[in-house]
């Protein structure tokens, strides 16, 4: 599972602080936990994270210390209302931990805590006053501003979901008043909130002088025979018209804004009641309310599927980073760090420039405004790096810096709903404002930017504008409803366009993003979980792979706010890159590779398919059902009896600690097998039918499973197929069926091995030698699933999707040699120091018998050899099961001959 979502982190904070808010004992006594306890609320492991307690520090110590990270230093709880008079010492330990000797910058937080009361600093940027300060019955809505404990940016917009709910139920609530009272048709009255959500921004944040709007709605709430209708439309008539401004008057400092916002400026009447309603609204200081939850709760509740507004939904700020961090910020950030001379850098920022983000279903916006945010940091980054070479070259640092800012019109955006469009517009003006000002920009940002980019239309039907890459979360509808919410007509058109029949719909975004993709382009999409389970998954994410995306940053499953019952999965891609990825991110832990089914795999496609030619020649070990097995001694009064030839019937029964744990992998007990005989030929072995009749017979009779066999005296599996194949063998194979490595040994035609066991129906040491090289094992570690930590090798995902070396004859024959030799060596081991398998190699894994590990390499390397590799790929497991399933798809595209064994 993933790090939890930003709903759950903050479900898990109300438990904290209701536990935490009785608190009043000392510092020193319960500080650990607490602490323990917070960082576990936003699923971090302070240990794991490198997080220390008690550092010393000039004959004191610092309660704990992350490294680069942040600075926590806790207080009692009575403490919590001077919490000022302790700074100077969290701020000595701040200074004090950078340590330029080993390039480790002081770190970026700085927390100071008596349990009822943070503050949050970042003294680095903001040395003069707190970025947040609350109390902790606070925390839960103050989720953001300790995010960094996640490894997430943190906002420290105060109260910010508090505040902004609360401005959208008042909006939410005039838009309800206004309908009541018929003031102007929904268009109208939606237009009319959005023009006057931008003015109440505005006025916050200097755009619109004076606070014009808030004394238009005081003068109309003093003169009640005026109509805002005309004052109001008359300000949003000025804000959309270019040139000169009248002589005085209201209207002489407003601004052009155009944009589109104010295109049909809205003309509508309110009453005392609603202008009081607005007034409240003006009070709000709007540089509080966060852009991109405003939209998603004012879309969520005045949209097509409206909601109350209070009990609307947003996605939180943790899970849109999960898409934007991994396919937009990452990998700008490795490119701007790597930079290592002038010229990359201004060559970086010609590349952001022209880069353009498109999500094609994005809602009010809230993907998009993180995305650009990140951008315009990234952008400062990319200054600041240019502003450092021209130092180092003792150039001055200010000239030459780019002129020109990342262009607003180079967010991108689809969306069906026309009212969510235009949130998504005003969302994204307000980020462009909150951008400059935080960066302390010298940017204009009136007129306001085009938009036209960000549009309403059905995404799957339209072409999508070039982008750069493709973000965002599809809509979430079951494959079952679609037939219901857009007709049939709708639905035929979907299979006949992207032929994969019908599936949720957000797999059809899945297939048109890879497709719009460039070689090199990324895309982070969020998905019902659907994606990478069964039939889902070969028309999204393996569809995607086997068109060049390569996965590399996933959550496998977490819960999706405002979506009862919803599970999603987010899946980060890049296409076709020039450059094989190194890192891959699943469930935020770094693994080997990610495949479709978003599990640790070095094999892209969960679903490899079985090669006809592989298969009829590996089979699951016998299932008796029941207790046929006897101990030795049992077996050997069977076989000592003269009324029949018991050695037909009793027979010696390997299991998979037979192969690991004996010194000779024989087995330790027998099994009576009747194969496929009648009842009248079992009763020539009366002996043995009696054991089986007390022993198994009541036990298979009430079995679930007796009615696929309900011969009582043979096995349950009597596997005729597979005696078939060894009928005429001289020896078959048995393979481990669970452990932590897969080993292979050689049968005599008569053992009987068990279900803990599989059996490959091949007798030759060139089968044996591929099957034991780590060129098979890898490939079956990847393609089998897993009990706990243990391998289960199951033959038709290990074995029949195998695509075997066309080896000529030379390479088998050194194939053959290597094997023997392995075999002969690890026999010999075993009987020198008298272990099993297990233990022998796991002392090779500790560096012992050097020799073993020597054969089993010359093994490796002519198996290799026989598939035309280079040797490298003899330490590298990833592109060797990549070139393995490669294989596979060549081979039943019939583009190579086939003879496996």
């Amino acid at each position: 599972m993933s790090g939890p979502s930003g709903e759950e982190i903050q479900r898990r904070l109300v438990g904290f602080a209701r536990k935490w808010s009785l608190y009043r004992g000392s510092e020193r006594a319960e500080a650990q936990t607490f602490l323990n306890e917070l960082f576990a609320c936003y699923g971090s492991d302070r240990r794991d994270a490198g997080a220390r307690f008690e550092e010393p520090h000039e004959g004191r110590f610092v309660d704990l210390i992350w490294p680069r990270k942040c600075i926590i230093e806790m207080k009692r709880p009575s403490e919590a209302g001077r919490l000022a008079s302790h700074r100077d010492q969290a701020f000595g330990y701040w200074r004090n931990a950078a340590d330029p000797a080993q390039n480790v910058p002081a770190p970026r937080y700085v927390v100071l805590c008596a349990f009822q009361r943070f503050e949050i600093w970042q003294p680095g940027d903001y040395p003069n006053e707190p970025r947040a300060e609350f109390d902790l019955v606070d925390l839960p809505d103050r989720v953001d501003a300790l995010m960094f404990l996640a490894e997430r940016e943190p906002v420290f917009v105060e109260s910010q979901e508090a505040v902004t709910r609360q401005a959208v139920g008042l909006l939410t609530g005039l838009y309800q008043q206004l309908g009541d009272t018929r003031a102007a048709d929904p268009a109208v009255r939606r237009n009319f909130l959005l023009q006057s959500v931008w003015c109440l921004f505005a006025e916050d944040l200097g755009q619109l002088e004076g606070y014009l709007f808030t004394r238009i709605v005081d003068e109309l709430i003093a003169n009640p025979q005026r109509s805002s209708a005309d004052d109001l439309g008359q300000l949003f008539a000025w804000l959309n018209r270019p040139g000169p401004r009248p002589a005085g008057g209201l209207y002489e400092q407003t601004r052009y804004v155009n944009g589109g916002l104010f295109e049909e400026p809205a003309e509508v009447h309110l009453g005392v009641e609603e202008l009081s309603v607005l007034r409240l609204a003006c009070e709000y200081d709007w540089r509080e309310v966060e852009p991109h939850i405003f939209g998603s709760l004012l879309q969520g509740a005045l949209g097509p599927d409206a909601q109350h507004a209070l009990g609307a939904h947003y996605t939180h700020e943790v899970d849109i980073q999960k898409v934007v961090g991994p396919s937009i910020v990452e990998p700008w950030r490795e490119r701007i760090e790597s930079a290592s001379m002038l010229a990359e850098v201004q060559r970086l920022q010609h590349d952001l420039l022209n880069y353009v983000v498109l999500d094609p279903a994005c809602g009010s916006g809230n993907f998009l405004y993180t995305a650009y945010r990140e951008l315009r940091r990234l952008e400062r980054r990319l200054h600041e790096r240019e502003h450092e070479f021209r130092r180092d070259q003792g150039r001055r640092a200010e000239q030459g810096a780019l002129a020109a800012f990342f262009p607003l019109t180079n967010i991108k955006g689809i969306e069906i709903d026309a009212f969510a469009v235009a949130l998504a517009r005003v969302t994204l003006w307000m980020g462009h404002k909150l951008a400059v000002d935080e960066l302390n920009l010298d940017e204009a940002t009136l007129p306001l930017g085009d938009l036209s980019g960000v549009r309403a239309a059905d995404a799957l039907r339209v072409a999508w504008p070039q982008s750069s890459v493709i973000v965002g979360n599809p809509p979430f509808h079951g494959d079952r409803n679609l037939r219901g919410l857009l007709g049939g007509d709708y639905v035929e058109w979907l299979k006949n366009e992207f032929h994969c029949g019908i599936k949720d719909h957000c797999v059809y975004w899945f297939r048109k993003a890879n497709d719009h993709l460039e070689p090199g382009q990324r895309a982070g999409l969020v998905g019902t979980n659907s994606i990478s389970q069964n039939r889902a998954r070969s028309a999204s994410l393996n569809y995607v792979v086997e068109n060049g995306g390569v996965i590399t940053n996933a959550v496998s499953t977490q819960d999706w706010p405002g979506e009862a019952n919803v599970d999603v999965s987010i899946v980060n891609w890049v296409k076709l890159p020039a450059t094989p990825p190194t890192r891959f991110v699943l469930d935020e832990r770094d693994v080997e590779a990610i495949d479709t089914a978003l599990e640790e795999s070095t094999i892209p496609i969960a679903d490899v398919p079985r090669l006809p030619a592989n298969r009829g020649r590996a089979f699951q070990g016998f299932l008796p059902g029941a207790q046929y097995d006897l101990d030795v001694e049992c077996a050997r009064q069977l076989l000592d009896r003269t009324d029949a030839d018991y050695a037909v019937v009793v027979k010696p029964y390997l299991d998979g600690r037979d192969i690991t744990r004996t010194i000779d992998q024989c087995p330790t007990r027998y099994v009576i097998d009747f194969g496929q005989m009648s009842l009248e030929e079992a009763v020539a072995y009366p002996g043995a039918l009696d054991v089986v009749r007390e022993q198994a017979r009541d036990a298979r009779e009430a079995s679930t499973s007796y009615s696929r066999n309900p011969r009582w005296w043979q096995f349950l599996w009597p596997r005729p197929e597979l005696r078939q194949q060894s009928a005429t063998l001289d020896r078959f194979i048995a393979g481990t069926a669970t452990g932590k490595r897969v080993l292979f040994v050689w049968c005599p035609v008569d053992w009987r091995p068990s279900n803990s066991t599989n059996l490959i129906a091949l007798d030759t040491d060139y089968v044996m030698g591929i099957l034991t090289s780590r060129v098979h094992t890898d490939w079956a570690a990847k393609k089998s699933s897993t009990l706990e930590d243990r391998i289960r090798y199951t033959p038709s995902s290990a074995f029949e999707t195998f695509p075997w070396p066309q080896a000529s004859p030379e390479q088998r024959d050194r194939i053959e040699s290597a094997c023997r030799a392995v075999l002969e060596a690890r026999g010999a081991l075993c009987r020198e120091h008298e272990i099993g398998l297990t233990t022998l190699y796991n002392r090779v894994d500790d560096g012992a018998f050097a020799e073993l590990r020597d054969k089993h390499e010359a093994l490796d390397l002519a198996v290799i050899a026989a598939y035309g590799w280079s040797r490298s790929l003899l330490t590298d497991v990833r592109s060797r099961n990549q070139a393995l399933y490669e294989l596979n798809r060549a081979i039943l595209a019939g583009e190579r001959a086939y003879d496996p064994f």
